[in-house]
């Protein structure tokens, strides 16, 4: 099954310049609400939005860079944990009998709604818990949704939950269940060709455990959203954007580990606990340490050329960008060559026909 999978990851890859995105809930109220909030909070109302529907293209790229940074892109994709701090509350008040009723009706009023694939999901792994237990009803839950649910959509959300929820039905508990998640971030890092902090065996597990507290009174606070409510949530999500911040600006300052095949044979001998061909890999993992993997970007068929004054150059780790008044380029060194990509600079529905753009042959 794990080969099918991959198999099938690969051709989605394949084939995903032809997909459409899935279709997400746009929140009215949220929309009517960034006209009453300050600028500095306006970034803030985006993310808690973006919480709650999955919507995070209105976010901007460095934000979104802080959470992928620290493993957490999962809170933009409405799932498991979503459902778990939301309804975990109602269920304590709740009589156990009347919980499978709840789940049937949460999933049967979800069908109707576009999007929401991997919340989906989760609805029907619970459901199938509730009648046939833990482990067995996770199992059953996995065949139906590979066969008949999201396996052919949504591979990678599929992919992804699985691994996931698989650790957390395995019976781990406290520090065990930390690593093997921290083992599950590396797998991941190595097929999306990314780096992972070690700070992240801490980092993680705080941060997820400080949105779960949050998320069902953001959840609460968000119907009707009202002034009151928009002004509280504006000031708790604030306080866990700073430590989402700080958290982010120590793993950076941190060395992070470079994923390849040598260190993933490391873990797997290490949790077989065959420490003596580790010695071995590690003299070929540092010799294979800083060597540049990265897939050189495809050639873009319309291309977006700034024709505007440039503002300024920003000198980051791994590219530089420049800022011009009608947008960005970013130059990125892969395999020895400067790749350029440019993009406009946000505009207004009534001013999206003043964006200039040149088609070259391919």
């Amino acid at each position: 099954m794990l080969l099918l999978t991959l198999l099938k990851v690969q051709e989605v890859r394949s084939l995903k310049p032809y997909f459409r995105g899935e279709r997400v809930i746009k929140l009215k109220s949220f929309s009517e609400a960034r006209g009453k909030v300050k600028k500095e909070d306006l970034e803030l109302l985006k993310l808690w939005e973006s919480i709650l529907t999955g919507r995070a293209a209105p976010l901007s790229k460095l934000m979104k860079e802080h959470y992928q940074n620290l493993g957490l892109n999962h809170l933009f994709t409405p799932s498991g944990f979503h459902l778990s701090a939301v309804l975990v509350p109602f269920m304590k008040i709740m009589n156990k009998k009347y919980h499978l009723f709840l789940l049937l009706a949460l999933g049967l009023g979800l069908w109707f709604l576009p999007g929401l694939t991997a919340l989906k999901r989760m609805l029907l792994i619970k459901s199938h818990q509730k009648i046939l237990g833990l482990k067995f009803g996770f199992g059953v839950a996995l065949i139906v949704d590979m066969f008949w649910g999201s396996f052919q959509t949504s591979t990678l959300s599929f992919s992804y939950s699985f691994l996931f929820l698989g650790i957390i039905y395995s019976g781990l508990k406290g520090l065990g269940l930390i690593i093997w998640f921290f083992i599950a971030q590396i797998l991941l890092a190595f097929f999306q060709n990314s780096d992972v902090s070690p700070l992240l065996l801490v980092f993680s597990p705080l941060l997820n455990f400080s949105f779960s507290l949050l998320m069902p009174i953001l959840f609460l606070l968000s119907f009707p959203l009202w002034d009151w409510q928009l002004g509280l949530g504006i000031v708790l999500l604030r306080q866990l954007q700073n430590l989402v911040e700080v958290c982010s600006a120590l793993s950076f300052k941190f060395p992070v580990m470079e994923i390849n095949v040598i260190l993933l044979l490391m873990v797997g001998l290490m949790l077989v606990r065959k420490l003596r061909p580790v010695w071995i890999l590690a003299f070929f993992f540092c010799s294979s340490l800083n060597l540049d993997r990265e897939r050189s970007p495809g050639m873009a068929t319309n291309e977006f050329i700034p024709q505007g004054s440039q503002l300024k150059t920003i000198y980051q780790e791994k590219q530089v960008r420049v800022v011009f008044s009608d947008g960005s380029c970013r130059l990125k060194l892969v395999r020895g060559f400067w790749w350029e990509n440019c993009s406009p600079s946000r505009r207004g529905s009534r001013n999206k026909k003043k964006i200039k753009k040149l088609s070259y042959p391919s």
